[in-house]
């Protein structure tokens, strides 16, 4: 039976989503239609908590953990033309542990309370990972945690590893989308799919134009071009590296990364 145009459409994206996390060089100008002009680049501050006296909030990933994560979480967002950049790994003990594997049972700010104060910040995401509460993850007035022991009901298509999904997933909620319990949809509970639809789409891209801190990657990459004209290497070298987590393979991003190694050509 021939597919129908949305189904058709979810088959070939979930192949082009192989085809990146197999073959990053392949040749890849756009992505779900959004070309590197449409890109929408969104700051992301993520946290390792650390706790030598409460597991639950002792995370044992690493900073090598979080490359992978990211890489395949804008993966999966490429689909909405939105890239998180990592605007810094932090690695820091949790404030406020003692109690917190009982405290969090019944009342779900405790996460909020492990939050170091000297690393909160505005206009920017945060995601904390830490080692084991209730659900997979949780939005929690846009503050992103997820659990390093998340676990996932596996969907045709779906991602293969737990914590890009979960990540993903919070940051949708972040970005003002609600569940949808489509089997195979992002914002879906407990299930390893990634779709978005084209509402989603459209309502994550609004929500983060309306952030001024989220910036147009065409505009990142012509500041990092007028910081390089200008002598200011340190502060190009920042944008063109925010403009490589795009996971196309283009012109501008070829620019860029080249830039970040030290190469002009």
């Amino acid at each position: 039976m021939k597919p129908g145009p949305v189904r058709f459409a979810f088959a070939v994206w979930c192949f082009a989503l192989g085809l990146l996390a197999s073959a990053p060089a392949r040749a890849q100008e756009t992505t779900n239609g959004f070309a590197f002009a449409d890109f929408l680049l969104a700051p992301l501050r993520v946290h390792l908590l650390t706790a030598t006296n409460e597991p639950a909030a002792h995370t044992t990933l690493t900073s090598n953990d979080v490359t992978r994560i990211l890489g395949k979480v804008n993966r999966v967002w490429a689909q909405a033309g939105i890239t998180f950049y990592l605007e810094s790994l932090r690695i820091e003990p949790a404030a406020n542990p003692d109690g917190f594997s009982q405290n969090v049972k019944t009342n779900v700010d405790a996460l909020m309370r492990l939050r170091p104060e000297a690393s909160k910040a505005t206009n920017v995401f945060h995601v904390y990972y830490l080692k084991q509460f209730g659900p997979n993850g949780i939005c929690i007035r846009g503050i992103n945690f997820v659990k390093d022991t998340a676990s996932l009901r596996p969907v045709e298509g779906g991602l293969d590893e737990p914590l890009p999904r979960v990540t993903s997933h919070e940051l949708g909620h972040a970005l003002t989308l609600a569940h949808r319990q489509s089997i195979t949809n992002l914002l879906a509970s407990g299930m390893s799919g990634a779709w978005l639809n084209e509402a989603e789409i459209k309502q994550a891209r609004e929500a983060a134009q309306q952030r001024e801190w989220i910036q147009p990657a065409a505009a990142v990459l012509k500041m990092a071009e007028e910081f390089d004209r200008t002598k200011r290497v340190s502060e190009a070298k920042d944008l063109w590296r925010r403009v490589t987590h795009i996971p196309l393979n283009c012109q501008s991003t070829r620019v860029a990364r080249q830039r970040v190694e030290g190469r002009t050509k």
